[in-house]
């Protein structure tokens, strides 16, 4: 994404709040799928009266029937995020005093390990890089604490999937003797995508552990 300047510039720079509490989420664990869009393109988030705070607004999501599905991963290892640098342009002579300029950022890459998992779920979990590809697909994060990682709206208790693009699932690897099978899985994060994540913790329930669609 470019990187877009307020022009003319405002009358002074604004104000850089004061770090009181830092902020940090923990390993990303698993990941709870959405898309960003219903089928007649409203899109899909929590509310103050489904709050993404409690388990019964995330039960009713998990056995819809229609375009505001969830669906969770199952436990990822080895998750790790790259990129986000910065994007310039090419400095040296084609620049005044060879010092290149921002010209925006690069998507944020994650990458993880689907272990030990059948590979009649990675086949499932395949068809979720056809969301992808569309455009239309988010992410909820679940740290080892049970957090959520989301996008907040600009309502109170309105949040959102994160965005996602170029979702893969790789096919499986073994691991003979000294490691277990494995599937890749990897996907980006747009520039920008974290400018409204916040960080929110369930009230009855945790997502690791308490979000599964129970057997009929």
């Amino acid at each position: 994404m470019s990187l877009i300047c307020q022009c003319p510039a405002a009358a002074h720079l604004t104000s850089i709040p004061t770090v009181s509490c830092p902020e940090n989420f923990g390993q990303i664990q698993k990941v709870a799928f959405q898309r960003l869009r219903k089928s007649n393109g409203t899109v899909n988030s929590f509310t103050s009266s489904a709050s993404i705070l409690l388990k019964a607004s995330w039960t009713a999501l998990l056995t819809a029937t229609d375009g505001t599905k969830i669906v969770v991963s199952p436990y990822i290892n080895s998750p790790a995020d790259s990129g986000g640098d910065a994007r310039m342009t090419g400095g040296g002579n084609d620049d005044l005093g060879g010092i290149a300029e921002v010209l925006g950022g690069n998507p944020v890459q994650f990458d993880g390990q689907l272990r030990a998992v059948p590979q009649d779920v990675i086949k499932i979990m395949k068809e979720l890089q056809c969301e992808a590809n569309a455009g239309n697909l988010g992410v909820f994060l679940f740290d080892e604490n049970g957090n959520i990682e989301a996008i907040k709206g600009s309502t109170a208790g309105t949040y959102y999937p994160i965005p996602i693009r170029a979702l893969f699932i790789g096919s499986k690897i073994h691991g003979n003797f000294d490691a277990k099978d494995s599937n890749a899985i990897s996907w980006q994060y747009p520039d920008n995508y974290s400018d409204n994540l916040d960080i929110v913790t369930p009230t009855d329930f945790n997502p690791l552990t308490d979000l599964f669609v129970a057997a009929s």
